[in-house]
């Protein structure tokens, strides 16, 4: 069995679906739990990359800070392991 891409995670995970919150995709019953741990990670990620963004530009966004938390605490409650606490970049 060929394992799916984060490609295929994520055109799956959004498919008819408006996925607004990060509880949104806990709420999926059509993905493994290993597949919204994958699509918040990624998620988790593109946010990051876009405070780092933000932030060059001098700009703030206080949503993408609460999107970011939601996340995590998204993450946490699926039992996903926690990254290290001491992150190289800004961005994880």
């Amino acid at each position: 069995m060929i394992e799916d891409t984060m490609e295929d995670i994520r055109a799956r995970a959004t498919a008819g679906f408006e996925l607004a919150t990060p509880r949104d995709v806990m709420r999926r019953e059509d993905l493994s739990t290993e597949e919204k741990i994958s699509l918040l990670r990624a998620w988790e990620q593109d946010v990051r990359e876009e405070m780092v963004a933000e932030e060059e530009n001098m700009g703030g966004n206080e949503a993408m800070g609460e999107t970011l938390r939601d996340i995590l605490l998204t993450l946490d409650a699926l039992g996903a392991p926690r990254a290290s606490s001491v992150a190289p970049t800004k961005q994880g």
